[in-house]
């Protein structure tokens, strides 16, 4: 890559313009790469033998990316894995991450809401006609071509003093129901506060998912699955970096049982969801042949 003095106060308005343009289009090209290797980092999953439970984990925490960011980049890569031929137009400037993860969102919301699946082929030719509009405009066509109201993505904002300012659009049906159990909790929360609601709401989940206490028998899955203490224990064999992720947990077997494990606490260890299923698929191959 051709180097540039960073010293712009030196230049002419010339060269600092024409360094720019240089910048933008090197910009483009390694954000095109960026995705092609996003890319593969999903397909081989090797995001969960680095003991995270998500890409969007791996970029955000591994990676320090924003929420958002990361999104936009793991939306892309999928719709570039799907359509290579984007590759050119990232590369040209006649398309950007944020149009592209529109693409994919309103195509989710379309299975979500219809349950039925873009094809490729639509999706190539909504974004022929994206290429080198603005973010509203690009908004208006995908809600035209795919029947939607505008998309608005949520976005969170991390503030100075710690606080969080979350932006989110809510359906009518979703905002109704919220509005019922506001009204419903108005006296365990009489400021009708947002964020005083939701902390209820979770803390109320997080308590009915918790031993009770007082019991003298409590299953060894309860006492294992304490909402206050678990998290996945799976270990990235190089780093020793624990996933910890607190979603979606199960038991698994340390030693399987098909190589002679036990039912027994000693035996048995936490782990998400991808962890388990990734486990089981890497025993699969060690497993005897019957």
């Amino acid at each position: 890559m051709e180097l540039i003095d960073q010293n712009f106060k030196k230049q002419t308005n010339e060269i600092v313009l024409q360094q720019f343009d240089s910048l933008v289009k090197s910009e483009r090209k390694i954000t095109q790469a960026v995705l092609n290797c996003i890319a593969e980092i999903d397909r081989r999953k090797i995001y969960l033998d680095k003991a995270y439970p998500t890409l969007f984990e791996f970029l955000v925490k591994g990676f320090g990316y924003s929420p958002s960011a990361a999104m936009r980049r793991i939306e892309s890569a999928r719709l570039l894995r799907e359509i290579p031929e984007i590759s050119e137009k990232l590369k040209s400037g006649s398309v950007n991450l944020s149009q592209l993860s529109k693409v994919q969102q309103a195509s989710r919301l379309v299975q979500k809401t219809s349950g039925q699946k873009i094809s490729t082929l639509q999706k190539m030719q909504v974004l022929k006609k994206i290429e080198n509009t603005t973010q509203a405009k690009t908004e208006l066509i995908l809600a035209k071509e795919f029947d939607l109201p505008i998309l608005k993505l949520d976005s969170e904002k991390i503030n100075r003093d710690e606080t969080t300012t979350l932006t989110l659009t809510l359906t009518k049906d979703q905002m109704e129901l919220l509005s019922r159990v506001q009204n419903l909790v108005s006296h365990k929360v009489p400021n009708n506060n947002w964020g005083e609601l939701f902390s209820y709401l979770a803390e109320k989940e997080i308590k009915s998912k918790s031993p009770k206490l007082g019991l003298q028998k409590v299953s060894l899955r309860k006492i294992i699955l304490d909402p206050n203490k678990a998290c996945c224990q799976f270990k990235d064999p190089i780093t020793n970096k624990m996933c910890e992720s607190q979603r979606l947990l199960q038991i698994d077997h340390i030693k399987p049982k098909w190589a002679g494990g036990e039912d027994k606490k000693e035996n048995y260890q936490v782990l998400c969801a991808a962890h388990n299923r990734h486990r089981y698929q890497k025993q699969s191959n060690l497993l005897p042949l019957r």
